[in-house]
């Protein structure tokens, strides 16, 4: 199950205010291929960003979200997917294995990531590909740094996802990863575009902490043109082993 309870009642400024998100759903929708099989399963579809893109190869295309809101604004943006409220842990059963399992900054958020990789194993069949990206360690990182108690769930390096996806027999073909930056006139401006569009926790520390940390990375991070904020992604390419 995701962890962050506030994408439901953030939904409506998500599609406007999550612009690392949707550029990261453009820059993975570069690994479509031209035809995807049938049926294929979106996870973590939010309001469509990457759904946008994958109509274009999948025909028949299941797009799911844990987030009730997220689902009714991306079914009235795109309605020739077949919208559905569901977690990405427990997906939707499908008449047939999936054959094309999508997903673009969901992963990141799962409890047990590990467990989810192999449910998606098992509803998929046999070669069935996986498509998907999600932010890796290195993300914020000066300002994890600073008040490592402010991360929302567990960073992991790129090479420590391959080893997950690969222990649930899913063969990597591809992997590759950019970093993003979104660049604000302070940290506090940065952390509050985070947390309007839903991407946060229940709060861990104190204000004071948060103040402490926030200064040190506007000290560590502040360029000419302001703070500037990486986000690294992860895309990846496998197949159902």
């Amino acid at each position: 199950m995701v962890v962050a309870p506030e994408f439901d009642r953030r939904a409506s400024a998500y599609g406007t205010g999550a612009r690392v998100q949707q550029d990261a759903a453009a820059w993975l929708a570069e690994w479509l291929p031209r035809e995807c099989g049938e049926p294929a399963l979106e996870l973590g579809a939010g309001t469509g960003f990457f759904t946008r893109h994958a109509l274009r190869s999948a025909r028949q295309l299941v797009a799911t979200d844990a987030s009730s809101r997220m689902v009714e604004l991306g079914r009235a943006a795109l309605p020739r997917a077949e919208w559905t409220v569901a977690g990405a842990e427990n997906p939707p059963a499908a008449k047939f294995p999936y054959r094309a399992i999508l997903t673009s900054s969901l992963v990141q958020w799962l409890n047990d990531p590990a467990a989810a990789f192999r449910e998606w194993h098992g509803i998929s069949a046999p070669d069935a590909l996986l498509l998907g990206g999600w932010f890796v360690r290195g993300t914020m990182e000066e300002f994890v740094s600073a008040c490592p108690e402010s991360a929302p769930f567990r960073w992991r390096s790129a090479e420590q996802w391959l080893v997950l996806l690969n222990e649930a027999s899913w063969k990597v073909r591809r992997s590759e990863t950019k970093i993003f930056q979104l660049t604000h006139k302070s940290s506090a401006a940065m952390l509050r575009e985070i947390h309007d569009v839903g991407a946060v926790a229940p709060r861990r520390l104190g204000a004071g902490r948060l103040r402490a940390a926030l200064r040190r990375n506007d000290a560590k991070s502040r360029s000419q043109a302001g703070v500037v904020t990486p986000f690294v992604f992860l895309r990846v390419e496998a197949v159902r082993a």
